[in-house]
């Protein structure tokens, strides 16, 4: 076994990235990184006693962007996980018309696509006959200390705040990066002591690339100033990762068990003011990420507006990526998909059940929630159980003073997200029952009524007290 295998098997052993028996699900493009992460594992599956057994399975992209070089890749990596007895699997994606209906940058939707296979592969392995000593299956990806620099300076640029400087980690969840302390250099030195070609993706020299702008570009700029910039990057990095987690830890101690909330994607604006500056960031981005399942493209900038609005009057919203919005909601910061709720008002869940009968003093008005008791007498058109209209309104008085029941809503703190989908009992525009909150004066069973209608509301998750 070679020197840098030993450096791998070590960085390996340190971050806990693979058990004896886990099944590893391999990125392989056929480029230098991923070749030798391949090679590397497979050195320790076949030679390492702490890791013999490991099952290896390789997964290969065709992005479907450039034609016969893309097929030429293709080729290579099965040949070389024939030689190196490893599964192959292979996708194949138009990413270039994927990137154009999500409305994303080619390196988006292919990682995007990437990762959809790798947990594909994943998922299968978990149900095939594969024996496991414990429930991992790792996700490998050849990332390294110059894809690392890479991302600390290109976050930076983006204006990702302090902790988005930790860039690439070595463990996200089941997924791990071997390869991230080692240096480009020593990738290529590696292969060519162990005899092993790779290919080189022409689009990496194509400077249309964000990131390849970085690498072709910007880096070797800076390095005319420090040759060690890449370097003083990465303990950037490591500053910002160690950080990270003290941040964590005090987001979890004094807002996660100090506050009781029902719904995780809600920020309880009194608490979140309790905390630092950096972990009211990464809560608000923990929220979002909950939201939306990502944390790419969320800048500082999108986090101020957020935390911004803790300072502002209820009402008050902010749009964000991926088709977010952020409300002020009274005491809280309710963060949600912009059509959410979309379905939900346009169709009224639930129905009525009436009942009519002759009043007498012995008849007891119901005081439950969803049945209520109106005078039948005063209907003046038909019942129908309905969402609000913009003009509906309903009697708050014996007078007869009346309420829109907007204005009601914002009276109750109900948030604007959800008024749309309470159901209402209508009689024509004036509503006689909003249905979980109050009926109207004018209906209201009195000593001259003659004869009651009582109304259930009826809907499958509903329980009276």
């Amino acid at each position: 076994m070679v020197k840098f295998e030993r450096q791998i098997i070590e960085y390996v052993r340190e971050n806990s990235m693979l058990r004896p028996g886990n099944a590893v699900v391999v990125g392989v493009s056929g480029g230098a990184d991923s070749v030798a992460l391949l090679c590397v594992l497979v050195s320790i599956r076949d030679n390492y006693p702490g890791y013999q057994g490991l099952t290896i399975k390789a997964v290969h992209i065709n992005h479907m962007i450039r034609g016969a070089e893309a097929d030429r890749d293709e080729k290579f990596v099965k040949s070389l996980c024939e030689k190196l007895n490893v599964e192959f699997r292979v996708y194949k994606k138009d990413i270039p018309q994927m990137a154009a209906e999500m409305h994303l940058t080619e390196e988006e939707a292919g990682r995007i696509y990437r990762y959809q296979c790798f947990e594909e592969v994943a998922k299968a392995f978990v149900k095939s006959e594969v024996r496991l000593e414990d429930d991992g299956v790792r996700i490998a990806v050849a990332h390294n200390k110059d894809d690392l620099a890479e991302t600390v300076l290109y976050n930076l640029v983006r204006g990702s705040s302090l902790l988005g400087l930790a860039g690439i980690k070595p463990v996200r969840g089941h997924i791990i990066r071997p390869l991230l302390m080692t240096s480009r250099n020593e990738i290529e030195e590696y292969l060519k002591e162990i005899g092993q070609g790779y290919i080189t993706d022409s689009t990496n020299l194509e400077t249309e690339y964000a990131r390849n702008k970085i690498r072709l570009s910007i880096l070797p700029a800076l390095k005319e100033i420090n040759e060690g910039v890449s370097e003083h990057l990465v303990n950037v990095a490591m500053d910002a990762n160690s950080l990270g987690g003290d941040i964590k830890k005090e987001v979890e101690r004094d807002y996660y068990q100090r506050i009781n909330l029902s719904d995780d994607k809600e920020i309880n604006i009194e608490a979140m003011k309790t905390l630092s500056s950096l972990a009211q960031g990464e809560l608000v981005l923990g929220v979002m990420e909950k939201v939306c399942g990502r944390r790419k493209d969320i800048t500082r900038e999108h986090l101020q507006q957020i935390i911004s609005l803790g300072d502002m009057e209820s009402g008050k919203c902010v749009d964000l990526p991926y088709e977010m919005v952020a409300e002020r909601v009274y005491d809280r910061i309710v963060i949600r998909k912009k059509d959410a709720d979309s379905e939900e008002e346009r169709s009224v869940v639930g129905k009525i059940e009436t009942e009519v009968f002759n009043y007498d003093d012995d008849i007891s008005i119901s005081k439950k929630e969803y049945t209520k008791m109106i005078d039948y007498d005063k209907i003046k058109n038909a019942l129908c159980l309905r969402l609000p209209q913009p003009d509906d309104y309903i009697v708050i008085s014996s007078e007869g003073g009346r309420k829109k029941l907007s204005r009601y809503f914002t009276g109750e703190k109900v948030e604007r997200s959800k008024r749309g989908s309470v159901p209402v009992v209508a009689d024509g525009d004036e509503i006689v029952w909003i249905v979980g909150f109050r009926l109207s004066e004018r209906y209201k069973v009195t000593s001259e009524t003659k004869r009651v209608l009582r109304i259930d509301y009826v809907a499958e998750d509903i329980k009276e007290n």
